[in-house]
């Protein structure tokens, strides 16, 4: 079921897919992880999260019971603990830890390195494509937020990232138009777990999905946030487009993050080869990024081994709605 929002601010338009990210969640539980202990300062310093309920507006989802797992191979959780000290030396210097009281321990970006109407995977930016879609960062801690963790918006704060440790090109979902002219968009994908005290619990609710839509041929622009509509205009665009799914989707408990966020191919939206922008081989902070995915790689970076730990069923936060609006954060002055 799609919920079409009214605009308010700088997000063009909002709706809400209730279903997509059950099987994530369930994943989650399964087969991620979250952490027991972490070193991280102020994670100590975390309420537990037990002053509350939250739900979607379809229900509570039924969520097993805490699970403790462990990873074989050379592989991070997305939930593993070391999501939360690993990126601190990057994101310190460029942003502020808070405690959230839905979302936990989250980072938000310097007012003074972004502008009020920051949007992840719009702002500061391009994409790429090589097999998939990456998204190319211009600011120097991208590397870490736009391939790891979860970006969310919170009406008090704006867009905060939430710690994770599993990569990904990008972390978004997408929509395609069957019309002409051709649209494309998409979203971050929302959250299924936060931090509370250096442990991950997994939510009852499913935020929003803020989808941004921009003309096919416009994907690859070197900067792509001046081709995004906004407004009316993305309003009539979205109730044109569905999401985009793969051929091969995700089938039952297993969860590919690559699944998950495999975009619609250049040649799927009309878009010439020669207009399709490609990663540089020598990116060095796609490479740094890539680099940290794995135990093997990211340890002599100063990453963190994985660790065994429990991913909780259920982080209970203070009660949730999803909002019907964005609404637009006070500009910084």
């Amino acid at each position: 079921m799609l919920v079409p929002v009214s605009r308010r601010g700088n997000l063009p338009f909002e709706m809400v897919e209730r279903s997509q990210y059950r099987i994530g969640i369930s994943a989650l539980v399964l087969v991620a992880a979250a952490a027991g202990h972490s070193s991280s300062p102020r994670a100590a310093h975390a309420d537990d999260g037990t002053s509350g309920g939250a739900a979607n507006e379809s229900g509570p989802i039924d969520l097993a019971q805490d699970a403790q797992v462990g990873l074989a191979g050379d592989a991070y959780a997305d939930t593993d603990p070391s999501a939360l000290t690993d990126f601190e030396p990057a994101l310190d210097p460029h942003g502020t830890w808070v405690d959230d009281p839905t979302y936990g321990t989250v980072w938000t970006p310097s007012p003074n390195e972004v502008a009020a109407d920051f949007t992840p995977y719009v702002s500061g930016g391009h994409w790429a494509y090589d097999d998939s879609y990456v998204w190319v960062s211009d600011y120097t801690w991208g590397w870490a937020t736009f391939h790891y963790g979860r970006w969310v918006w919170i009406a008090e704060r704006g867009w905060v990232w939430i710690p994770g440790r599993l990569y990904a090109d990008a972390w978004v979902v997408w929509r395609i138009s069957d019309g002409t002219p051709a649209y494309v968009g998409w979203a971050p994908i929302p959250p299924v777990w936060g931090w509370r005290a250096g442990v991950a619990g997994i939510f009852d609710f499913v935020a929003p999905e803020p989808f941004v839509f921009c003309p096919s041929q416009e994907l690859f622009a070197p900067n792509v946030a001046p081709r995004v509509l906004t407004g009316d205009r993305a309003t009539a665009v979205a109730s044109h487009t569905r999401p985009y799914v793969t051929a091969s989707p995700v089938v039952g408990t297993s969860y590919s993050p690559r699944s998950a966020t495999q975009g619609p191919p250049p040649a799927a939206l009309g878009i010439d080869a020669s207009r399709v922008a490609h990663l540089a081989r020598a990116d060095r902070a796609q490479m740094r990024a890539r680099q940290f995915a794995r135990p093997s790689t990211a340890i002599a970076l100063g990453g963190r081994a994985p660790v065994p730990h429990v991913v909780h069923a259920r982080l209970v936060t203070l009660p949730y709605a999803i909002p019907r609006a964005l609404p637009r954060p006070a500009r910084r002055k």
